[in-house]
Protein backbone atom coordinates (compact mmCIF):
# COMPACT_ATOMS: atom_id res chain seq x y z
CA UNK A 1 0.00 0.00 0.00
CA UNK A 2 1.26 3.46 -0.96
CA UNK A 3 0.82 7.00 -0.68
CA UNK A 4 -0.95 8.84 -3.24
CA UNK A 5 -1.36 12.61 -4.77
CA UNK A 6 -4.99 14.05 -5.87
CA UNK A 7 -5.68 17.32 -7.48
CA UNK A 8 -8.37 19.89 -5.08
CA UNK A 9 -9.47 23.10 -6.11
CA UNK A 10 -9.15 25.26 -3.23
CA UNK A 11 -11.19 28.74 -3.30
CA UNK A 12 -11.64 31.61 -0.60
CA UNK A 13 -14.78 30.77 1.45
CA UNK A 14 -15.52 34.86 1.09
CA UNK A 15 -14.83 35.63 -2.44
CA UNK A 16 -15.05 31.49 -3.86
CA UNK A 17 -13.75 33.45 -7.32
CA UNK A 18 -10.79 33.42 -5.54
CA UNK A 19 -9.40 29.31 -6.88
CA UNK A 20 -6.52 27.55 -7.55
CA UNK A 21 -5.55 23.73 -8.25
CA UNK A 22 -3.24 22.11 -6.11
CA UNK A 23 -1.92 18.65 -5.86
CA UNK A 24 -1.99 16.82 -1.57
CA UNK A 25 -0.55 14.13 -0.74
CA UNK A 26 -3.58 12.07 0.67
CA UNK A 27 -3.18 11.51 4.78
CA UNK A 28 -5.96 9.87 6.65
CA UNK A 29 -3.45 10.08 9.87
CA UNK A 30 -4.15 13.95 9.63
CA UNK A 31 -7.13 15.72 10.99
CA UNK A 32 -6.93 18.68 8.95
CA UNK A 33 -5.71 19.18 5.91
CA UNK A 34 -2.44 21.26 5.33
CA UNK A 35 -2.37 24.02 2.96
CA UNK A 36 0.81 25.86 1.97
CA UNK A 37 0.57 29.15 3.56
CA UNK A 38 1.89 30.95 0.31
CA UNK A 39 -1.25 28.92 -1.30
CA UNK A 40 -3.41 30.62 1.02
CA UNK A 41 -2.53 34.05 1.14
CA UNK A 42 -2.13 34.00 -2.69
CA UNK A 43 -6.07 33.24 -2.65
CA UNK A 44 -6.29 35.61 0.35
CA UNK A 45 -7.01 33.84 3.15
CA UNK A 46 -6.38 34.53 6.39
CA UNK A 47 -5.96 33.18 9.27
CA UNK A 48 -8.47 32.92 12.56
CA UNK A 49 -6.84 30.76 14.98
CA UNK A 50 -3.87 28.70 15.92
CA UNK A 51 -4.40 25.02 17.27
CA UNK A 52 -2.19 22.74 18.74
CA UNK A 53 -1.03 19.56 16.18
CA UNK A 54 0.11 16.28 17.89
CA UNK A 55 2.72 14.89 15.05
CA UNK A 56 3.50 10.91 14.96
CA UNK A 57 7.20 11.54 16.18
CA UNK A 58 5.53 12.84 19.75
CA UNK A 59 6.00 16.40 19.00
CA UNK A 60 3.47 19.60 19.53
CA UNK A 61 3.04 22.32 16.57
CA UNK A 62 1.02 25.16 17.00
CA UNK A 63 -0.47 26.23 13.70
CA UNK A 64 -2.85 29.03 12.24
CA UNK A 65 -6.41 27.40 10.79
CA UNK A 66 -9.07 28.48 8.80
CA UNK A 67 -11.79 27.18 6.17
CA UNK A 68 -11.52 26.95 2.46
CA UNK A 69 -14.04 26.01 -0.10
CA UNK A 70 -12.28 22.46 -1.18
CA UNK A 71 -13.63 20.75 -4.01
CA UNK A 72 -12.66 16.80 -5.48
CA UNK A 73 -14.19 15.29 -8.70
CA UNK A 74 -17.46 17.69 -8.31
CA UNK A 75 -17.85 17.62 -4.43
CA UNK A 76 -17.68 20.78 -2.79
CA UNK A 77 -17.46 22.17 0.72
CA UNK A 78 -16.07 24.54 3.29
CA UNK A 79 -13.57 22.38 5.52
CA UNK A 80 -10.91 23.49 8.39
CA UNK A 81 -7.45 23.47 7.59
CA UNK A 82 -4.03 24.28 8.89
CA UNK A 83 -1.83 26.50 7.73
CA UNK A 84 1.52 25.42 6.64
CA UNK A 85 5.01 26.05 6.99
CA UNK A 86 7.72 26.31 4.44
CA UNK A 87 9.03 23.01 4.11
CA UNK A 88 6.22 20.65 5.54
CA UNK A 89 4.13 18.25 3.31
CA UNK A 90 0.78 19.62 1.68
CA UNK A 91 -1.52 17.20 2.72
CA UNK A 92 -5.34 16.22 2.05
CA UNK A 93 -6.36 14.97 5.65
CA UNK A 94 -9.56 13.12 7.41
CA UNK A 95 -11.88 15.89 8.20
CA UNK A 96 -11.67 17.05 4.22
CA UNK A 97 -12.34 13.67 3.23
CA UNK A 98 -15.40 13.13 5.67
CA UNK A 99 -16.73 16.33 4.80
CA UNK A 100 -16.46 15.25 1.01
CA UNK A 101 -17.75 12.15 1.60
CA UNK A 102 -15.06 10.32 0.31
CA UNK A 103 -13.28 7.06 1.44
CA UNK A 104 -9.40 6.11 0.66
CA UNK A 105 -8.57 2.93 -1.48
CA UNK A 106 -4.77 2.65 -0.81
CA UNK A 107 -4.22 -0.23 -2.76
CA UNK A 108 -5.53 1.23 -6.05
CA UNK A 109 -4.23 4.65 -4.63
CA UNK A 110 -7.49 6.45 -5.08
CA UNK A 111 -10.41 8.45 -3.57
CA UNK A 112 -13.76 6.42 -3.85
CA UNK A 113 -17.04 8.43 -3.25
CA UNK A 114 -18.88 7.10 0.13
CA UNK A 115 -22.45 5.52 0.23
CA UNK A 116 -24.29 8.89 2.23
CA UNK A 117 -25.47 7.86 5.33
CA UNK A 118 -28.98 6.85 6.03
CA UNK A 119 -31.23 7.58 8.27
CA UNK A 120 -34.83 8.66 9.18
CA UNK A 121 -34.81 11.34 7.50
CA UNK A 122 -33.38 12.83 4.37
CA UNK A 123 -28.95 12.55 4.40
CA UNK A 124 -29.98 16.00 2.32
CA UNK A 125 -30.93 17.91 4.73
CA UNK A 126 -27.63 18.93 5.63
CA UNK A 127 -27.31 20.30 1.96
CA UNK A 128 -30.85 22.22 3.08
CA UNK A 129 -29.62 24.01 6.04
CA UNK A 130 -26.32 24.98 4.10
CA UNK A 131 -28.08 26.89 1.08
CA UNK A 132 -30.80 28.18 3.45
CA UNK A 133 -27.71 29.30 5.78
CA UNK A 134 -26.01 31.04 2.77
CA UNK A 135 -28.93 34.03 2.75
CA UNK A 136 -28.00 34.86 6.06
CA UNK A 137 -24.24 35.22 5.26
CA UNK A 138 -24.93 39.03 3.39
CA UNK A 139 -23.67 41.88 5.81
CA UNK A 140 -21.43 39.82 8.43
CA UNK A 141 -17.86 39.63 8.66
CA UNK A 142 -15.76 36.84 7.31
CA UNK A 143 -15.57 35.39 10.93
CA UNK A 144 -18.97 35.17 11.64
CA UNK A 145 -19.69 33.62 8.07
CA UNK A 146 -16.98 30.71 8.67
CA UNK A 147 -18.70 30.07 12.33
CA UNK A 148 -22.00 29.36 10.79
CA UNK A 149 -21.11 27.52 7.83
CA UNK A 150 -19.22 25.52 10.55
CA UNK A 151 -22.15 25.47 12.80
CA UNK A 152 -24.48 24.41 9.58
CA UNK A 153 -22.10 21.63 9.04
CA UNK A 154 -21.93 20.27 12.65
CA UNK A 155 -25.51 19.87 12.79
CA UNK A 156 -25.47 18.18 9.71
CA UNK A 157 -26.70 14.26 9.86
CA UNK A 158 -23.79 14.03 7.03
CA UNK A 159 -21.12 15.41 8.63
CA UNK A 160 -20.03 13.80 11.81
CA UNK A 161 -16.22 14.67 11.37
CA UNK A 162 -16.47 18.13 13.87
CA UNK A 163 -18.92 17.48 16.60
CA UNK A 164 -17.28 17.24 20.02
CA UNK A 165 -16.93 13.56 21.13
CA UNK A 166 -20.72 12.78 22.62
CA UNK A 167 -19.49 9.56 24.75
Amino acid sequence: MGMFEVKVELANLAAPGRAEEVSLLVDTGATLSWIPREVLQKLGVTAFSKLPFSLADGRVLERDTTAVILTIDGRKAPVPVALGEPGEEAVLGATALEVLGFVVDPVAKKLIRAEPPRSANSSLRGFEDLIAGVDLLVGTTYVEQLGLLLRILCTAEWCTCLRPNQG
